[in-house]
């Protein structure tokens, strides 16, 4: 095998996160071809295996790399280091618009697949719905001193559910549904005059 600079192994890694997404996004897991992957990534298939031992730990390393998407996109929403209540709004709407969300892709059957895979602390759970809700709450400007971080965190679940079965909503108030569910969620956690 192949020994990489640190910039080459992090460059790779790039790129297997972005073909990997980009293949889960056009059929779920299954769609994931590792020998794909490597190739278009210029390294050989059992190099792939010295970035990731299993295809369920490339497939937890995809969703960190969309939660680090969004926590850029969180800090680009910042205005003196303070997020308002617009700005929440924007940075929410943006969440709910963006295509980040991994379980988006997967089938029911797929996401148990990785449930039994990954270690418990991977998959999602209200521990980790608490501390993704406290750094947005952390970036306020004025939280309300009453915010229900798992109401906010549950209205953000709610939008991911959504838009995972979308099919089965009204089609033309859709948009205006989530941007309701924004809107709430923003009033869980902010006062507008913040």
């Amino acid at each position: 095998m192949n020994a990489f600079s640190p910039e080459k192994r992090t460059s790779i890694e790039a790129c297997m996160v972005e073909e990997g997404f980009s293949m889960l996004k056009e059929g779920g897991l299954r769609n994931i071809r590792i020998d794909e992957i490597a190739r278009k990534c210029g390294i050989a298939k059992g190099s792939f295996y010295s970035f990731f031992d299993t295809k369920a730990a490339f497939i937890y390393r995809i969703m960190v790399s969309k939660r680090e998407e969004a926590k850029r996109e969180l800090q680009d929403h910042l205005q003196n280091g303070k997020l308002s209540f617009d700005g929440l709004y924007q940075y929410l709407l943006w969440l709910a618009q963006s295509d980040l969300d991994i379980f988006a892709h997967l089938s029911e059957k797929e996401q148990q697949e990785l449930k039994r895979q990954w270690p418990a602390a991977w998959f999602n759970n209200d521990g980790n719905n608490i501390l993704t809700v406290s750094r947005i709450l952390d970036c306020l400007e004025k939280p309300r001193q009453d915010a229900d971080k798992l109401l906010f965190a549950n209205c953000l679940k709610l939008i991911a559910l959504a838009k995972a079965e979308r099919q089965v909503f009204a089609s033309p108030a859709f948009e205006s549904m989530i941007e309701s569910i924004v809107r709430l969620a923003c009033e869980t956690v902010c006062f507008q005059s913040c």
